[in-house]
């Protein structure tokens, strides 16, 4: 029996209650606090916890393709949020001029996600379906960092990601390891490096969003707990 990849309405109502789930526990607030000041260009609204939490103290442009997630954000967001619809993985001239003409100084990339129709539709040379997620994650990094979308008035790249750590790990050790594998895969090539990674607890009792694990072989023998992993990259200045 061949199972079914959630639509763009069912991954919205999933995302809805996980969101809640998240806010209530409040990680996006802890988030937002760890987020630098300045305007910020969000990709993914989600419901809007989140957002709203940024457009406290800021201007938040935020980017989605899922139209009702962006409904859903619409009603709990303030006057400091503009949503635009678009496609990340086919942005428009008019898309890259909403983003150029906004100037963000932050981009911010929290739970990277989709349903998985479109998760499937952009990862189809992997075929490993566990490791699908991760690879859907690491196309809008990628994305992330192009010239169209990242700026010269970009100072700051707040990532934040879910998944498992090595109980034994120390926090230099995790900053050490994740700072090597960011730069180099992520940052470097753009003028960015890695200066802040900061683990949360990830609550998952009481949880039912179902999230792909690729299997890390850093834990191996190891217990791994959950956690919740902020990436802040700065531009490195120039001599």
């Amino acid at each position: 029996m061949t199972r079914e990849l959630s639509n763009p309405e069912q991954y919205s109502n999933l995302w809805n209650n996980e969101s809640e789930f998240l806010e209530f526990h409040e990680i996006y607030g802890q988030l937002s606090r760890m987020t630098p000041a300045g305007k910020v260009l969000e990709f993914g609204c989600g419901v809007g916890y989140g957002t709203r939490h940024l457009s406290a103290e800021r201007e938040v442009l935020t980017l989605d393709s899922n139209s009702q997630l962006i409904e859903k954000a619409r009603n709990i967001t303030n006057e400091n949020v503009v949503i635009h619809q678009c496609d990340f993985f086919d942005l428009t001239e008019v898309d890259k001029g909403v983003i150029a003409e906004f100037k963000p100084q932050v981009i911010v990339g929290w739970f990277i996600g989709g349903c998985g129709v479109d998760i499937f539709k952009h990862t189809q040379e992997e075929p490993n379906e566990v490791k699908k997620s991760k690879l859907y994650r690491e196309k809008i990094e990628d994305i992330i960092v192009s010239p169209d979308v990242c700026l010269e008035s970009v100072d700051y790249i707040h990532l934040v990601n879910r998944g498992f750590l090595a109980a034994g790990f120390s926090e230099a050790e995790i900053f050490t390891e994740t700072k090597k594998d960011y730069d180099t895969y992520v940052f470097e090539k753009i003028g960015f490096e890695v200066v802040e990674v900061k683990n949360i607890d990830w609550p998952r009792e009481g949880s039912e969003f179902q999230y792909g694990q690729a299997h890390n072989p850093n834990f191996v023998g190891e217990i791994a707990v959950p956690a919740i992993t902020s990436i802040v990259a700065n531009r490195l200045k120039q001599p």
